[in-house]
């Protein structure tokens, strides 16, 4: 279980910055949302993962993008006030909640080429309804340890959105881990992988949904890495469970 906490925000979207060759640090693409008092807060997503465990095509994070989410917790995401919410809210689970992402629809995806407009910058510049044709406007990305300039996108229309994951410490003015947070397998002596396995539990899984024109759209991302099913706990089950493209 992630020792910080799990939340959704509820924002009105400012820019989109996708993220591009030359920037720093881990690739992310970062939603820029104003909070209920008009503050900054930033929703980042894996655009890649730091997995080569299957060669190059490893590093492509799995996705479902949902352009017609009809699901039942849509009516208690749009009761929720603006802002961060850290109890009563619908908390999500891939793997448990029968009808919210299906699995078996996954599919990798690439970060940003200069010839595909498939990639999944691509895909949530499309979500957040930027205008890629505009002038873009100069954001400074800011973490702990560095500042970083990029490059962002007004959005043409009045875009909610609402990030699922967990708040950045110690500040608390973003989220991020927007993904599948289970699943995630002990790594064997001497693999590259990184180990995330003490991230691993059930109704917390992370996602980025929007609301435009009183339409939903939800984007669900995983990685090749973890496996399905899981048990109460979200860990793999010994002999049973398996990569989520198998």
């Amino acid at each position: 279980m992630a020792s910080n906490e799990y939340v959704v925000f509820k924002g009105k979207v400012r820019l989109g910055v996708p993220f591009l060759d030359g920037y720093k640090g881990d690739p992310h693409y970062v939603i820029v949302s104003d909070d209920e008092k008009g503050n900054e807060f930033r929703i980042v997503t894996n655009v890649k993962s730091d997995s080569s465990l299957t060669g190059p095509a490893g590093y492509l994070v799995l996705y479902v993008l949902n352009q017609n989410f009809d699901n039942a917790i849509t009516a208690d995401l749009a009761k929720l006030n603006a802002g961060v919410t850290t109890s009563s809210f619908p908390k999500l689970d891939y793997v448990h909640e029968e009808g919210l992402v299906d699995l078996s629809a996954m599919r990798p995806i690439p970060l940003d080429t200069a010839s595909e407009h498939n990639d999944i910058n691509a895909l949530v510049n499309e979500m957040l309804q930027l205008d890629m044709s505009a002038d873009p406007v100069n954001y400074v990305y800011p973490t702990p340890s560095y500042k970083d300039e990029r490059r962002g996108w007004k959005p043409t229309k009045d875009v909610t959105v609402y990030g699922f994951g967990f708040l950045f410490q110690p500040g608390e003015d973003g989220l991020h881990e927007t993904h599948m947070n289970q699943g995630n397998p002990k790594p064997m002596k001497g693999s590259h992988v990184k180990d995330h396995s003490n991230e691993n539990g059930v109704s917390q899984d992370g996602a980025v949904i929007v609301e435009v024109d009183g339409k939903y759209q939800a984007l669900f991302v995983a990685f090749q890495t973890q496996l399905v099913p899981t048990d109460d706990r979200g860990f793999p089950i010994p002999g049973e469970s398996h990569p989520i493209l198998d």
